[in-house]
């Protein structure tokens, strides 16, 4: 008998070290391809930032190229009204002048006029060209580039953060993309006791006071002037909320990252129904380079109505955080492997009268069940038969896995 054991055991070791062989070669493999995925994850985004620069700098040159089209039209016909002008100046200049009764004098006074409306038609003329040429060059070239579409962007580059950018195509979708200057800071309040004071000297003929010498005053702090925000606005859209309800689902997944946030860049629930107007803000919080470079939060703010949308890319201070937990009701006494040990194994679903026929292997890590940390623990029969898949929880509670359905199943202790 003591024999029988002893082999018994041998096996058991020799099962357990087999698992443990099994394990660091599965981790090694995981490892493995981890590291691959990296790589090829780090070369994919190396070749998207170096075709989106491509395209941002072919997208200016064309843009520059408009301008010094749209600058010399403008030119050229003011030249040409200043041209026309001045043919018809002369036209009316060289014409016969028709001299009545009135004598040399009359006649004088008519080629007067005619000369002064000569000097003053080109001067006009250039004026009118001078203003044409700057209307459409300066004056108005702003309006001009807000009201002209951008092609639609597939994705956002935010302080070198590439996002992906609303699914938006079709011919009858207008994008237009400007910047939004910040709000200037609060100005300081005046110094209101110390204008008081000074007015209540002036009343009471304190003048022999020596006064403060000028530029005693210490200068203003200089602030920082934040950098203007980029905002997206797409028009004629069919159905925006669906749009961005869509989009609000794949950005707030795990491999997105981004989280709905309230102006405070608190965790909240995204909204249960997106009406036909309204606005949401996503935000993330980005990792700092081996660098040091980067870090700092990434935001969109959304916002819907009609059939138009925009979307605000920001980089607010902070971090997006969760709120604090609140007071949990004292929870049930903590269970473990001696429970597990002791309890009767029809609990378990196991046939046998006591565990003691049964071997547990806690396994390494934890997984969540219901909101609650859970250890993992086999079991083993006779014959290092398996016999099931358990979970111990923090808070007290007993799962089994239910491997035809892939399901934890909560079981009861008494």
């Amino acid at each position: 008998m003591k024999q029988d054991k002893a082999d018994k055991i041998i096996q058991k070791a020799e099962l357990k070290a087999k698992k443990a062989a099994q394990q660091v070669e599965a981790a090694g493999k995981k490892a493995e391809a981890a590291r691959k995925k990296q790589e090829a994850q780090a070369q994919k985004k190396a070749a998207k930032a170096a075709a989106a620069a491509t395209k941002k700098a072919a997208a200016k040159t064309k843009k520059a190229e408009a301008v010094a089209k749209k600058a010399q039209a403008a030119a050229q016909k003011a030249e040409e009204k200043k041209a026309k002008a001045l043919a018809k100046a002369a036209s009316k200049s060289s014409g016969p002048a028709k001299e009545g009764e009135g004598g040399e004098a009359e006649g004088k006074k008519k080629k007067g006029k005619k000369k002064l409306l000569l000097i003053l038609i080109p001067v006009l003329a250039a004026a009118v060209g001078v203003g044409a040429f700057f209307f459409l060059k300066g004056g108005g070239e702003e309006e001009a580039e807000e009201l002209e579409p951008i092609q639609i962007p597939l994705e956002y580059v935010l302080n070198e953060v590439h996002i992906t950018a609303l699914p938006v195509s079709g011919e009858e979708v207008l994008v237009y993309q400007e910047e939004v200057q910040p709000e200037p800071p609060a100005e300081p309040e005046k110094e209101e006791e110390k204008d008081k004071e000074q007015d209540a000297s002036e009343e009471n003929g304190e003048e022999g006071q020596a006064e403060e010498p000028a530029g005693t005053e210490e200068p203003a702090a200089e602030t920082e002037e934040a950098p203007p925000k980029t905002l997206y606005r797409y028009e004629g859209l069919k159905n925006p909320a669906g749009l961005i309800a869509g989009y609000t689902a794949v950005m707030t997944c795990e491999d997105a990252g981004f989280s709905v946030v309230d102006e405070t860049l608190l965790r909240i629930d995204p909204p249960e129904e997106f009406a036909a107007q309204g606005s949401v803000q996503l935000a993330r919080n980005e990792p700092k380079g081996e660098d040091g470079t980067g870090g700092g939060v990434s935001s969109l703010l959304l916002s819907w109505e009609g059939t138009s949308c925009s979307v605000l890319l920001d980089t607010p201070e902070g971090r997006v955080h969760d709120p604090k937990p609140e007071a949990s009701a004292p929870s049930a006494p903590r269970r473990g492997l001696s429970d597990l040990e002791a309890i009767h194994p029809s609990k378990l679903g196991l046939p046998g009268e006591s565990m003691e026929a049964y071997e547990m292997i806690p396994q390494e890590g934890s997984v969540r069940i219901a909101g609650s940390i859970c250890v993992r623990v086999n079991i083993y029969g006779e014959g290092n038969q398996f016999a099931g898949s358990y979970f111990l929880s923090t808070d007290g509670k007993l799962y089994k896995l239910d491997e035809s359905v892939n399901k934890v199943v909560e079981l009861e202790w008494e």
